[in-house]
């Protein structure tokens, strides 16, 4: 502390200055509203010293230089010295009520922070009851009592205490200083950890910001309140799988941290440790320690180690230990931790209970299943009591548990257990999907909903055969969560359109406008998007947000819009004798003992007189998705044989078949690449074409949705003019066969084939608006709304690679439109004008909730990132548009094949009168009498 700036400067004050305590204490007030505690606190020490020493009798003067100095000694972590100084204060000011209760505020305080949480208890009741009779709740002080007592019981697990106090402290400061003063940011800050710790992610997140927006106006972005409000904000974003913006907060909160204060400092530690985390859910393993163990040495020598915070430390070192395998040193710390909880807070506190949760998962993976077992029952009822039974980890306590039965093979036990878990999953997904954007809802569920669906299904591969009944809960699962988040989003899109709140559509259009620019500055190159003064960051980032209050104010209207939970009996009801249900699902192993795959597909077959679902299980699942699926691709596109692709991909599941003529298929994983109709049977020596009927649908659900049609207008699209300064195609230029190019510079051959296609279907579609060459535009296919049908015939595309989001899978996918050449060769690219790339992105943001169908008479417009959520690409664009059924392809198509095909279905849809869904089979079966190769005939499919 005494430095040599120190030394010097106090030889020079006494000396030179011996009556200016006055100037050194406003020195240190000034480094203090300056948030440069280092300083202010050297410059209080001098105060004090030249105080002490010249004053004959102390006033106001002395404790308010204790006031400055306990303030800057607290927010250095130094909090013997700050105790020191706080107890000679209120020894002081005891005669003036307000200052001894602030005295007394400040002692609690620092007790908290040295894990003193008895003493700290017994000071701030008698603060409380001091201020009520002294002063009354009208005062500012009075709320820093709640305030402080808030935090004291928040810590110590008594959450229904901390949230009357915190926000009694906040009426107070509403009502006497309102929302701009200082102390108001500090209640948002804290009842946003309580939502936290609670499990209440919206509500958390939006005290969180509100407090971040308030610290920056009424104080700075570089003080500690800021940066105390940036690090919690982050843990929030962790828990909700949004790793990205947790780390750049964290690295802003350690360079303020940084600046303002030390790097021996209790927040540095903090976020040190929290950075620690992070990295090893990145796998960044010698990182994280490297973290974990500098935090560890600066709490233990600042805080001892008997404080919380060097508890926590440990705990996490011990997680990184287990995951590495050093599992007695992970033992060590976990025992460590554990015993710290118990002698600061007791075997009742959620931090107790974590230390356990770690133990017993580090038991069961030694095989001390004992052991392993006693430690989770006691984590798991010290959540339920405190956190209660829809906490998140009450819900990871009955997961690790019910893993432990199953890996015992006490099955019955278990499956108890992960039903509560799901209940509690399906709950926390309705609580926390109200103020997320689509990419943070699919982030929220990779990190936190995921592996517990996929564990309950891992749990019916082994369970199903004793307890045939448990696949109702695997297909209700499935139902519910297949396309979980498109799902979501259409119900928020239905919630705006059919509201009467103009405030909210209006909203909803300024959207779909920053999307819309967001989506055509990715065409700029980056030295035009400067010049522009265009952020891709900033644009992405108010397009989500506007995107979050749209989910959150729609919520409003969610009572009205919510539909009935669907059931499997809900699908066998509307299924005929010969028609069978299938969901296929995908499940990662890998964690399962002695597995030889580390994927499992699993059909469930649900039938007219199912008692219920049946389970088929495809165990190479990675040779599925690695080697089969090469093999019938290549057989595809060479026009080859292939006697393999059906005894891998579909035998095992037909022979579950006997009797159905129709199957509604809902693909999961590899399955979205793959066309069933094409495989070929080598017994039958039949395609399954024509052995039975496969209906694609998104979900199985989906059959039951019934939807009437008003709009009679349809537009045809084909063979835009993609390079408007040629007048024609050259006479030597081959004629393109495929909907599919290569790139811009090689150029884009015209599609002469698509554009006698759409003229075709014209004179068999009435109500038919046929656009093409220059007309078809980029603009004009935007500007449409709900069309009854709307076909597109022209170049498509997905560019493959491993996107980090779903956001740009979607803007890697798209279809070309007339004057794209033109745009691409542009010196500079206008915002102003479309680019002639229709993106996925862009799709979603059309209107198209009244159209029947859609379809896409290009190259790979199926195509797109499987998740679990679908295929992230054309198809899910226009699905979340609203169009009902969509006919895409799996691969590049023949320019010939595809206008016989599509001549021939609308020609059998509308001239013949046969449904939609028959006419396009029996426009496939046309063609096959042309085309014998699953090629031609198998490229497209139908998905309703």
């Amino acid at each position: 502390m005494k430095s040599v700036f120190y030394c010097v400067l106090t030889f020079f004050v006494l000396f030179n200055f011996a009556q200016s305590w006055q100037s050194a204490y406003d020195s240190c007030v000034k480094y203090q509203k300056q948030q440069h505690y280092k300083k202010a606190a050297e410059w209080g020490d001098i105060a004090l010293s030249l105080y002490e020493k010249q004053a004959v009798t102390k006033d106001t003067n002395y404790s308010s230089i204790l006031e400055s100095q306990v303030n800057n000694l607290y927010n250095l972590g130094m909090y013997q010295q700050a105790e020191i100084l706080a107890k000679k204060d209120s020894a002081y000011s005891k005669n003036n009520t307000e200052r001894y209760i602030s005295c007394c505020n400040a002692l609690s305080l620092i007790y908290q922070r040295q894990g003193k949480y008895s003493i700290a208890t017994h000071v701030s009741n008698e603060t409380i009851k001091i201020a009520l009779k002294t002063i009354g709740k009208k005062n500012l002080i009075y709320a820093n009592s709640c305030n402080n007592l808030g935090l004291l019981h928040m810590s110590l697990g008594r959450y229904i205490e901390a949230e009357t106090l915190f926000k009694e402290g906040m009426k107070v400061v509403l009502e006497v200083v309102g929302d701009s003063h200082p102390e108001y940011p500090k209640f948002c800050n804290n009842l946003a950890f309580l939502c936290q710790t609670q499990g209440k992610y919206p509500e958390a997140e939006l005290y969180y910001k509100e407090a971040k927006e308030k610290i920056a106006k009424t104080l700075t972005k570089e003080s500690y309140e800021y940066v105390l409000c940036c690090n919690n904000l982050s843990a929030l974003y962790i828990l909700q799988g949004r790793f990205f913006e947790a780390e750049e907060l964290y690295k802003e909160s350690k360079k303020i941290v940084t600046k303002i204060l030390t790097e021996k400092h209790p927040t540095y530690a903090n976020i040190c440790n929290s950075l620690g985390f992070l990295y090893q859910t990145y796998k960044k393993y010698l990182s994280a320690e490297s973290l974990y163990v500098e935090a560890q040495k600066i709490i233990q020598e600042l805080l001892g180690k008997e404080h919380p915070h060097y508890a926590l430390v440990c705990n996490n070192l011990a997680r990184l230990y287990l995951l590495q395998g050093r599992y007695d040193e992970a033992e060590h710390l976990y025992k460590e931790s554990a015993d710290i909880h118990n002698r600061i807070f007791g075997k009742e506190h959620p931090d107790y209970a974590q230390s356990c949760n770690g133990l017993a998962g580090l038991y069961q993976e030694q095989g001390k299943y004992t052991e392993a077992e006693l430690l989770f029952k006691e984590a798991k009822e010290i959540f339920a009591k405190t956190l209660g039974r829809e906490h998140p980890n009450y819900a990871l306590s009955c997961n690790n548990l019910a893993r432990l039965y199953a890996d015992q093979d006490k099955h019955s036990k278990a499956e108890s257990l992960y039903k509560q878990v799901l209940f509690i999953k399906l709950k926390e997904i309705q609580s926390n999907f109200k103020n997320l954007s689509e990419n943070e809802k699919e982030k929220y569920v990779q990190a936190n909903i995921n592996k517990y669906f996929n564990n309950f299904q891992l749990f019916v591969l082994k369970r199903h055969l004793q307890n045939p009944a448990i696949t109702q809960e695997s297909y209700n699962l499935v139902l519910q969560t297949k396309g979980l988040i498109l799902q979501s989003t259409e119900k928020i899109k239905n919630r705006i359109l059919n509201s009467k709140d103009e405030e909210l559509k209006k909203l909803y259009v300024e959207w779909k406008l920053t999307k819309d620019q967001y989506a055509k500055a990715q065409n700029l190159t980056i030295n035009e998007r400067e010049q522009k003064k265009i952020n891709l960051d900033s644009l992405a980032q108010q397009a989500n947000e506007l995107e979050k209050r749209l989910a959150l104010k729609s919520e409003d209207f969610a009572h009205t819009f919510t539909p009935k939970t669907i059931t499997w009996k809900d699908i066998q009801n509307v299924l005929k004798k010969d028609q069978a249900a299938i969901e296929m699902v995908k499940i990662n192993t890998k964690d399962r003992p002695n597995a030889k795959d580390s994927i499992v597909y699993m059909a469930l077959i649900v039938k007219k007189n199912s008692s219920n679902p049946e389970v088929v299980i495809l165990n190479n699942g990675n040779e599925l998705e690695n080697q089969y699926i090469t093999n019938y691709r290549r057989s595809i596109t060479a026009k080859t044989q292939d006697t393999e692709s059906y005894t891998v991909f579909w035998k095992p599941i037909a022979e579950r078949l006997k009797g159905i003529r129709t199957v509604y298929f809902s693909p999961d994983g590899v399955y979205h690449q793959i066309n069933v109709s094409t495989l070929y049977n080598p017994q039958s020596k039949k395609y399954v074409f024509d052995e039975i009927q496969v209906i694609n649908v998104t979900n199985t659900k989906d059959i039951l949705s019934k939807q009437s049609y008003t709009s009679k207008n349809n537009y045809l699209i084909g063979n835009p003019k993609f390079d408007l300064q040629i007048e024609s195609e050259p006479n030597n230029q081959k004629p393109k066969q495929e909907r599919v190019f290569e790139g811009f510079l090689e150029g884009l051959s015209q599609l002469e084939g698509a554009e006698r296609e759409v003229k075709r279907i014209a004179g068999l579609l009435p109500n038919s608006t046929v656009v093409t060459g220059v007309a078809a535009t980029e603009e004009f296919v935007k500007s449409l709304k709900n069309p009854r049908i709307l076909h597109i015939a022209t170049h498509g595309y997905f560019k493959k690679g491993q996107y980090q989001s779903s956001t740009q899978a979607m803007l890697n996918a798209g279809l070309l439109f007339a004057g794209v050449v033109d745009y691409d060769r542009m010196e500079m690219r206008p915002l102003d004008k479309e680019d002639g790339k229709l993106t996925a992105f862009e799709v979603m943001n059309m209107e198209l909730d009244s159209t029947e169908l859609v379809v896409l008479s290009a190259c790979e417009t199926g195509l797109g990132q499987a998740s679990k959520e679908g295929v992230y690409g054309l198809q899910r664009a226009f699905k979340v548009a609203g169009a009902r059924s969509i006919i895409m392809s799996l691969w590049k198509v023949n320019d010939e094949a595809t206008q016989l095909l599509m001549t021939k279905f609308y020609e059998n849809w509308q001239k013949k009168g046969m449904p939609k869904r028959k006419a396009f089979e029996v426009a496939q079966k046309q063609i096959r009498k042309h085309y014998k190769q699953p090629y031609y005939w198998g490229a497209f499919v139908m998905v309703e």
